[in-house]
């Protein structure tokens, strides 16, 4: 995450509808503590951009053609290519910009370590600078819609979920010192950094998911730690 005012934040941006992707570009270009680096229109630009400009951010459309050219009915395959990049590129904080408000989808990206879903319905130029600097310093973004359908009703998961006190401390401070290294998050609890790690890395294991960022929205729906301060504001 940025811990420099004088850093810009830097991001990939990949959407299929050119004029949408010209709002966001030039709402984000309008913050001069954000840079769009670069730009694609199909799931097979995802991993060539990702890897070419190691962006803070990528900004991701669900429902676009995975080739520029070729059979339109081969889509991208949106939950596994999250899969992969949170496992590439762990840094990098993903939203997902999209018309599809299916639970299904919306808690598999969860899921996977996404950390920002917002629906095209909503105010876009408005709201994706204020996204894209939440989610750079670790926090979760969603659209008021997509946070009801998480948070609105308490989850029963499928069989006992049992973490700990020192695990829910740890994703707790995850969630409300965003901007804290793993070793201030540490020093914090009073404990060394690599049992801070372990305590994080079995709350994931706990919670059934492979990242922090996914346990942390995991926790929130199971009722273990309270949903972001701004839900239904």
């Amino acid at each position: 995450m940025k811990n420099s005012q004088h850093v810009p934040i830097t991001a990939v941006l990949i959407d299929d509808e050119p004029l949408l992707r010209e709002a966001v570009r030039f709402r984000l270009t309008q913050d001069e503590t954000i840079q769009v680096l670069g730009e694609g229109s199909a799931g097979e630009d995802v991993f060539p951009l990702v890897d070419e400009h190691q962006p803070d951010v990528l900004i991701l459309d669900v429902n676009m053609p995975q080739y520029h050219q070729g059979d339109p009915a081969l889509r991208f395959q949106a939950l596994p290519t999250i899969s992969q990049l949170s496992q590439q590129y762990p840094a990098m904080a993903i939203i997902m910009l999209t018309v599809v408000s299916q639970p299904g989808m919306i808690h598999g990206a969860l899921a996977r370590g996404v950390q920002g879903y917002i629906l095209k319905s909503d105010d876009v130029s408005l709201n994706i600078p204020t996204a894209v600097k939440q989610v750079v310093k670790g926090e979760v973004y969603f659209s008021k819609s997509v946070e009801k359908e998480l948070f609105a009703k308490a989850i029963r998961p499928n069989q006992p979920i049992n973490l700990s006190d020192r695990q829910i401390e740890a994703l707790t401070l995850l969630t409300n010192n965003a901007n804290a290294s793993y070793a201030q998050h540490a020093q914090m609890m009073s404990i060394s950094e690599s049992t801070f790690r372990k305590h994080v890395q079995n709350a994931c294991q706990t919670l059934g998911v492979n990242n922090s960022r996914a346990a942390v929205v995991k926790a929130m729906q199971f009722g273990f730690i309270p949903p972001p301060n701004n839900i239904y504001s």
